[in-house]
C-alpha cells in the first residue's frame, strides 16, 4: 500500500518546506496538494496559481480539488504538470470528464458507480473535507469493503485510496480491505518511523 503525505496550507514557505522534507526522507514517490476554494469547506488553501513548484524532484503530484463547479475551472488552469488532479465528485456537473475523483465521506457509493469504468482512482474521504487532524471516521470501513467488492466483480482497474485521519495502526486493516493507497497529512507521516 503507497502511504502518500498530503499538503494542505495557504502559505508557498510552508508549501515548499514540506516539499523538501518529503523528499528528503527518500520514503515517498507521490505527494497529493490539496486546494480548497472556501466555498466547497469552510477553509481557504493556496490556489494552483498561485503556489510555485519545482519540478524534476523524483516525486509525483496529485491534486485533490476540493471547490465549487464555479472555481474549477479557474483551479484547474495551474495543473497542467500535475500527475492526477483529483475531483470532488460532488461538486462537478460532469464527473464523467475525469478520471479521478474524491467521493465525501457522507455520499453513498452508489453515487460513483455510474463512472467506475472508467476511474484510474477513487479518493475516499473518510473525514470532513477540507481540515487536517481529524480522526478517521469508521463509517468509511463499510464503503471500503463495498467499493473493492465492485472493483473485484467488474473487474476493474482502478486505485482505492483513503484520505484522511489515518494512523499508522490503520494500515493492516485498510490493506486487508483493498485500499491501495492512503492520504496522510505530511507533517503527521513524516513523524511515523
Amino acid at each position: 500500500m503507497e502511504i502518500i503525505p498530503a499538503i494542505l496550507t495557504d502559505k508557498q514557505s510552508e508549501l515548499i518546506e514540506l516539499i523538501e522534507r518529503i523528499k528528503r526522507s527518500k520514503k515517498f514517490t507521490r505527494v497529493q496538494i490539496d486546494f480548497v476554494d472556501g466555498k466547497y469547506a469552510a477553509n481557504k488553501s493556496i490556489t494552483p496559481l498561485r503556489m510555485k513548484l519545482r519540478w524534476g524532484q523524483g516525486l509525483k503530484f496529485d491534486a485533490h480539488l476540493m471547490v465549487v463547479e464555479k472555481n474549477l475551472q479557474e483551479y484547474l488552469k495551474g495543473l497542467a504538470k500535475f500527475d492526477r488532479i483529483i475531483v470532488q465528485m460532488e461538486s462537478v456537473a460532469r464527473p464523467e470528464d475525469f478520471d479521478c475523483l474524491a467521493l465525501d465521506i457522507h455520499s453513498p457509493i452508489e453515487s460513483i458507480k455510474p463512472y467506475l469504468p472508467k476511474l484510474k482512482l477513487v479518493n475516499l474521504m473518510s473525514i470532513e473535507p477540507g481540515f487536517g487532524g481529524q480522526e478517521l471516521d469508521l463509517k468509511i470501513l463499510q464503503k471500503i469493503s463495498h467499493l473493492s467488492n465492485l472493483r473485484d466483480l467488474r473487474n476493474l482497474k482502478l486505485k482505492i485510496c483513503v484520505d484522511g485521519g489515518v494512523e499508522k495502526q490503520h494500515l493492516p486493516m485498510l490493506q486487508n480491505l483493498g485500499v491501495d493507497e492512503v492520504a496522510v497529512g505530511a507533517r503527521r507521516v513524516l513523524e511515523w518511523n
